[in-house]
């Protein structure tokens, strides 16, 4: 076989190793993040926080506007690359680079998990759509749906004074919009460069390189739908208190949103007393009765 057909079946090769490794990984980040196509640089989010609500008929329909001052997510490029010596081509010693285009196969998948989750951190210091952090202790609420009148401060945040207990987050995942976005411009996408005629780093190098590139980007969405507390211990008493919060939210000029708390967001230093909390049928002798009350995922990403 020459060097081009043995450069084309390990590239087909090592194309396939990178699909299974895509394949091999089942990101969580739809359940909190909605995923939005891109077809541009940026995306602008004027329409977020304009619930469409049903209401009587009366006189002409209420047309509801875009905001005047928008969020934007601008997206980002990623890469990950492996070279190959061209040595253990020659000598029929590439097995051992199999694994790794799996593993970045892995890696592309696992990239919207990675952006999605982490952003629940930064929530405390980065600004949504109305133009306060995305956890706030006031987010303005006004008393007509066109953004006037009397503004009532909302917070989707609860700090309280026990400095090692670790964040958690309560989220209503149960809706088609979400608290966070996760913006697609282009899918992982498995490049070669590997024609020794015209590679300067097959020359130079005496390497090929086997990549994967992705756009995409992350950002914020409806904070009504997430609620952080920090400094707080998780307990059915806190926990119970932070749902009945969330369940009161409303959007300008009154809205019931109808949020459902269903998810119960935590570090893995939170995992056991999660699950105690949430599976087990008694707590110190007395029947649990929050069991099953959310769902639980542990993120290492927090």
């Amino acid at each position: 076989m020459d060097k081009a057909a043995i450069l084309t079946a390990l590239t087909a090769a090592f194309r396939k190793d990178f699909q299974n490794g895509l394949d091999s990984v089942s990101p969580t980040y739809g359940t909190v993040a909605m995923t939005i196509p891109s077809s541009t640089a940026t995306n602008t989010y004027a329409w977020l926080g304009k619930f469409p609500q049903m209401r009587e008929w009366v006189g002409t329909r209420q047309i509801g506007k875009m905001a005047k001052q928008a969020m934007a997510i601008e997206n980002k490029k990623y890469e990950s690359t492996v070279g190959v010596a061209r040595t253990d081509i020659e000598d029929d010693q590439v097995g051992m680079y199999r694994p790794m285009m799996a593993a970045m196969g892995e890696s592309a998948a696992a990239l919207p998990d990675t952006l999605v989750w982490s952003l629940l951190k930064r929530g405390k210091s980065t600004l949504c759509y109305d133009g306060q952090y995305f956890f706030d202790t006031d987010h303005p609420v006004f008393a007509n749906n066109d953004g006037t009148g009397a503004n009532t401060p909302t917070s989707n945040l609860t700090t309280g004074t026990d400095n090692d207990a670790p964040t958690f987050y309560v989220i209503d995942d149960s809706k088609t919009m979400k608290p966070l976005i996760f913006q697609e411009r282009t899918a992982p996408e498995f490049e070669t460069k590997f024609d020794p005629s015209k590679s300067d780093r097959v020359f130079l190098e005496d390497e090929y390189l086997y990549g994967v590139r992705r756009r995409c980007n992350a950002g914020f969405g409806l904070w009504q739908l997430a609620h952080c507390a920090e400094k707080t211990k998780l307990n059915r008493a806190n926990l119970a208190k932070i749902i009945t919060q969330m369940m009161t939210v409303k959007a300008d000029g009154g809205y019931v949103l109808n949020i459902k708390p269903s998810l119960l967001v935590v570090p893995p230093e939170l995992e056991d007393a999660a699950r105690e909390l949430l599976e087990a049928d008694k707590i110190n002798g007395t029947t649990n009765t929050f069991k099953g009350r959310l769902k639980l995922h542990v993120s290492v990403h927090l």
